[in-house]
C-alpha cells in the first residue's frame, strides 16, 4: 500500500500545499508559505518563549521575597541578642552579636546551595 492510501485509510490528509495543488499564482503560494511559517515560529518560538517568561518571573520573585525575608529574620535575631542578651555582650563582647547574625546567615546560605544543587530522584537534572 502506498503512503497516500496508507494516510487516506486512517483519515489523514496528505500535508500538502493547497494553494500549489490547485495550480494558483505564485503569489498566493507565498502568501500561504508566509503564513505557514509565521505559525510555525509562534508555535515554536513565541510560545515557549512566553511560558519561560511567565516561569522566570515567579522565580525572581521568590528569590526577592525569600532575600527580603531573610534580612528581616537577621535583623530580628540581632535585636533579640542585643536586648534579651542584656549584659553578656558588654564591653569586649560587644561585636559577638553580629558574628553569630552573620554566621547564621552563613549557613541558611550554604544550605540553600546545597538544596538548589541536590537533583531530585527521578527528576530532572
Amino acid at each position: 500500500m502506498s503512503q497516500h492510501s496508507t494516510a487516506a485509510a486512517k483519515g489523514d490528509s496528505p500535508k500538502h500545499s493547497t494553494a500549489a495543488a490547485k495550480g494558483d499564482s505564485p503569489k498566493q503560494v507565498l502568501e500561504e508559505l508566509k503564513t505557514l511559517i509565521a505559525g510555525y515560529a509562534r508555535q515554536e518560538i513565541v510560545t515557549p518563549l512566553s511560558q519561560l517568561a511567565k516561569t522566570l518571573k515567579f522565580g525572581i520573585l521568590g528569590a526577592l521575597s525569600t532575600g527580603v525575608g531573610l534580612i528581616f529574620l537577621s535583623l530580628a535575631g540581632l535585636r533579640l541578642l542585643q536586648t534579651e542578651a542584656e549584659g553578656v555582650f558588654d564591653g569586649n563582647m560587644s561585636a559577638l552579636p553580629y558574628v553569630v547574625v552573620l554566621v547564621a546567615l552563613v549557613a541558611v546560605l550554604a544550605l540553600l546551595a546545597a538544596a538548589r544543587t541536590r537533583t531530585p530522584k527521578g527528576g530532572r537534572q
